[in-house]
Order: C-alpha cells, then sequence, then structure tokens
C-alpha cells in the first residue's frame, strides 16, 4: 500500500504524507461490514481490549522520548512478545531481499499507554520507487 501510495502522491492536488502501522494481535476478532456506513467494525465486549488498544496507539510515542512510533516514510509494526518479532523479522528479511524496504530496523519500545504496557515496535524505511 505504501509504494502505490508513492506513486500517484505527485498527481494529488495537496502535499501529503502517510504513516503506515501495522498491529499484530494474535487473538481472534470479529469484524464485519457495515454497508450503511461502508466501514468495518470490530464485535463484541471480547474484542474491546484490541479497539483500545487500537486508538491508543494512533498517537503512541516511542518510550521516553516526544518521537511518534510511525513516521512518514517508514511501517511500523507493533507487538507483543519475541515470537512475533521474530516472524516479522523474517517478512521484513524477505522484502528486503526483494528491494522493498531498506536496511535500517529499528527496535523500539513503545510508551505505557493507559492500561497497555509492554508494546514492542519494529520500524523500517520502504525503498522509494524510481521515476
Amino acid at each position: 500500500m505504501e509504494l502505490e501510495f508513492q506513486s500517484f502522491k505527485k498527481n494529488l492536488p495537496v502535499q501529503l504524507d502517510i504513516a503506515s502501522l501495522i498491529f499484530v494481535y494474535n487473538e481472534k476478532i470479529d469484524i464485519r461490514f457495515r454497508m450503511d456506513e461502508k466501514r468495518f467494525d470490530v464485535d463484541g465486549a471480547y474484542n474491546s481490549y484490541y479497539e483500545i488498544i487500537k486508538k491508543r496507539l494512533d498517537k503512541a510515542h516511542v518510550k521516553d522520548s516526544s518521537e511518534r512510533i510511525t513516521a512518514p516514510g517508514k511501517i511500523t509494526i507493533v507487538y507483543f512478545g519475541m515470537e512475533n518479532q521474530k516472524e516479522y523479522l523474517d517478512y521484513i528479511s524477505k522484502l528486503q531481499k526483494k528491494g522493498v524496504l531498506q536496511n535500517d530496523i529499528e527496535f523500539l519500545k513503545v510508551e505505557d499507554l493507559q492500561g497497555i504496557t509492554g508494546l514492542l515496535a519494529l520500524r523500517v524505511s520502504f525503498t522509494l520507487p524510481q521515476e
């Protein structure tokens, strides 16, 4: 999606940047599409913890800094636990070999959010398409 955005960004009537965030959540959640509002909703009280985390991550900072975890030109992957880190490092490595991502992986700790502690993040730059 990042690369697709970069390909049409120069044709937009206003200057616009995006910052991509992937949240790794290993619990089952129920998602449904609401035709009336043309959007996806996460159903049920069981999934409320996911919704709380998702809303708070949007504005989260790197632990002990004022820097946001997301940054334009970079993809941020937020997760709990080292097993998720290993899996996503494998994905990143494959995309680096294909030239999609750069070799600048950052290992971050996410600031403690209200009711949420222990989140980790990987952040890596994507390779801009050649013009």
